[in-house]
């Protein structure tokens, strides 16, 4: 099922998996400042929805996202940043449902911050990676300076941000900084497949998880066990694990009635 967007955005919807595909092919999908807003809104009205388990991020044509477009004119950067580009971030960051990134191409600027916001990311064998901020002298940002430490550590970030050099597949994986890489004509039959996988697991019990991973880099241990006990307490009473629970009684019921 394909839920009617602008022509720069189609989100398709097969089961309880989402495709959101950045439609701009012929400027790399170069973000426009209606683009954004239209994919934060899209992005919260599906982790909005019970129906929605998983979110897939992929580009059409040769590239993923270019990252903004700056054919527009001049803007103000910084009122640019803070009322589109933060709230698509903290968005995408703080989603209960499971966000994957199928990296078609490059993905450069914004464009990679989209794909660092996610929680996994798949790239085909033509994509590639580039915060080049600092070769135009600008700095990196919607999120970029956050997401990259935390994904490829602090020495690999400063080597990606501050020489601003294109990253292929090959260190990409290497650095941690994609889950997999794989043929470009199976990208998205891949990450739909991992998708899936997703959308079978018990939505309250993955929300509660990316939250705890989320939150840990800004808890010491001691805070850190303190909130896994809080959130496992909660998980114990919730439908999902009393649905499970008594899927295992039955079961071992079964067992024992087979058994001579």
């Amino acid at each position: 099922m394909e839920t009617p967007t602008s022509d720069d955005l189609i989100v398709e919807q097969h089961d309880r998996v989402a495709v959101i595909t950045l439609n701009r092919p012929d400027r790399r999908n170069a973000l426009t400042h209606a683009m954004v807003a239209e994919l934060t809104t899209v992005l919260e009205r599906l982790d909005g929805d019970d129906g929605t388990r998983a979110v897939i991020v992929t580009g059409s044509g040769p590239g993923f996202c270019a990252g903004a477009d700056l054919g527009g004119g001049p803007s103000d950067a910084e009122q640019t940043i803070r009322r589109l580009y933060t709230p698509l971030i903290l968005a995408m960051t703080r989603m209960s449902t499971p966000l994957i990134a199928a990296v078609n191409g490059i993905a450069a600027g914004a464009g990679c911050s989209l794909a660092l916001a996610c929680d996994t990311r798949i790239a085909g064998s033509s994509a590639a990676f580039q915060l080049s901020f600092t070769r135009i002298g600008l700095v990196p940002d919607a999120g970029a300076t956050w997401l990259l430490p935390r994904i490829v550590g602090a020495a690999r970030a400063s080597e990606m941000a501050l020489l601003g050099r294109k990253i292929g597949t090959d260190d990409a994986l290497r650095w941690n900084l994609v889950n997999e890489v794989v043929p470009a004509d199976a990208l998205l039959a891949r990450a739909r497949e991992v998708a899936v996988e997703m959308s079978t697991l018990a939505a309250s019990s993955v929300a509660a998880t990316k939250r705890l991973l989320h939150d840990s880099f800004e808890r010491d241990l001691a805070g850190q066990l303190d909130a896994e006990a809080t959130a496992q307490g909660l998980a114990q009473h919730s439908e999902d694990f009393q649905r499970t629970r008594e899927q295992f009684r039955r079961r071992a019921q079964e067992r024992s009635a087979v058994q001579p």
